[in-house]
């Protein structure tokens, strides 16, 4: 684990073909991250942070890069944005920090000029310390020296948590999969370019795809970061965002669950025919969910599969039908048969969307978590 002071030791595990590795560990600070190395085969990796009536889950990173993009960020009343920043390599990182709002010009501070992150530390960015009262801020972190992971933290009335995985590149498109929400889901974009662009975004649901908030030619001010409301059921779907002209841009998913806590994602930018979704889960009496999103002209048949923890069992595969231009659910009673297992989904050949939506404790923590694409058969 990484702190503001030296990396403890490592420690190893053996994680077995097919099975799922759980590790619980206490940060020392609000800006703790987790560094895994893997040799053999290959594994996915996320991680899960919990208070009394919060969760906030995302898939690790795949790699360290030299710019990074994170969309899902406020700073208005009752709400604290961090920019968590992984260094874990031996040397010294150097990058610079812009912050993006509605309407203010770039925001450059000289404390975050030439920022130095220590070799195999991490910290903490406060954006509230440079920027508050905003509904959206984004951040751009542009590394001079050496390479970094990065993703968002959000802390709501202090207790309740989100969390999304930062983009490495803008693009022209991607898609937020959700389920289990209250209806109040936000899309958060963030556009660095000098002049105003228009997008659209359509709804995938288990009905017909239609405009999502009303989303079809909305114009987006220049080098401007914006919230943007989408009203939506509860039941699965996906948000499909497109930009008109090739105008490149970031974004995220920000949603209210059945409570009171908020999740959010950074979305995929490219479907993959095979997925591994990660618990989003923290504690006992809860609720896992998963949702498929199709955005192809054919129906999708997909495999689901559970891997359950070291010597546990698991129900036997199901399959899931994802019509075209539509989302469905995994069973519910399927992985809430083994609701510390990961889902592995393998497609009939076409390629999905698929994310973790779920709701821990009494409070009804809630959280989303991207899946992981699986590599290519060698």
């Amino acid at each position: 684990m990484l702190g503001s002071g030296p990396a403890k030791p490592p420690e190893s595990y053996d994680v077995p073909a097919g099975t799922t590795l759980r590790i619980d560990q206490v940060p020392e600070d609000r800006g703790a991250s987790t560094y895994v190395e893997y040799f053999g085969g290959w594994i996915g990796a996320g991680w899960v942070a919990s208070t009394d009536e919060g969760v906030a889950a995302e898939p690790c990173a795949a790699d360290a890069a030299r710019r990074w993009f994170l969309a899902d960020g406020t700073t208005e009343l009752g709400e604290e944005a961090y920019v968590i920043v992984a260094n874990p390599f031996a040397a010294a990182a150097v990058m610079n920090v812009v912050l993006y709002t509605s309407d203010r010009a770039p925001i450059r501070d000289s404390e975050w000029t030439d920022l130095v992150i220590p070799p195999r530390r991490s910290m903490a960015l406060h954006l509230n310390t440079k920027v508050e009262g905003e509904p959206a801020v984004a951040a751009a972190l542009e590394v001079s020296v050496g390479r970094v992971a990065a993703a968002s933290l959000g802390v709501s009335d202090r207790t309740k948590l989100r969390g999304a995985l930062g983009w490495t590149e803008p693009t022209t498109g991607a898609t937020f999969p959700l389920m289990q929400g209250s209806g109040h889901t936000e899309l958060l974009l963030l556009s660095t370019a000098p002049e105003s662009i228009r997008f659209g975004a359509t709804e995938l649901s288990e009905g017909q795809p239609r405009p999502a908030g009303g989303l079809t030619e909305q114009e987006h001010g220049p080098a401007a970061a914006r919230a943007y409301p989408i009203p939506v059921g509860p039941g699965p779907l996906g948000i499909d965002l497109f930009t008109l002209e090739d105008a490149a841009v970031v974004a995220a998913l920000r949603a209210v669950g059945p409570g009171e806590d908020i999740g959010a994602t950074a979305g995929a930018v490219a479907p993959s025919d095979s997925w591994l979704v990660l618990p989003a889960v923290s504690r006992a009496h809860s609720t896992p969910g998963a949702v498929l999103v199709n955005d192809g002209d054919a129906a999708v048949v997909a495999t689901v599969e559970l891997l359950p923890r070291e010597g546990g069992t698991a129900a036997a595969p199901v399959t899931v039908r994802v019509p075209a231009h539509a989302a469905a659910a995994v069973p519910p009673d399927f992985w809430a048969s083994a609701s510390g297992a990961a889902l592995l989904i393998r497609s009939d050949g076409r390629s999905l969307v698929a994310l973790a939506a779920s709701t821990s404790g009494e409070a009804d923590a809630f959280a989303l978590s991207m899946g992981v694409p699986l590599p290519p058969d060698p």
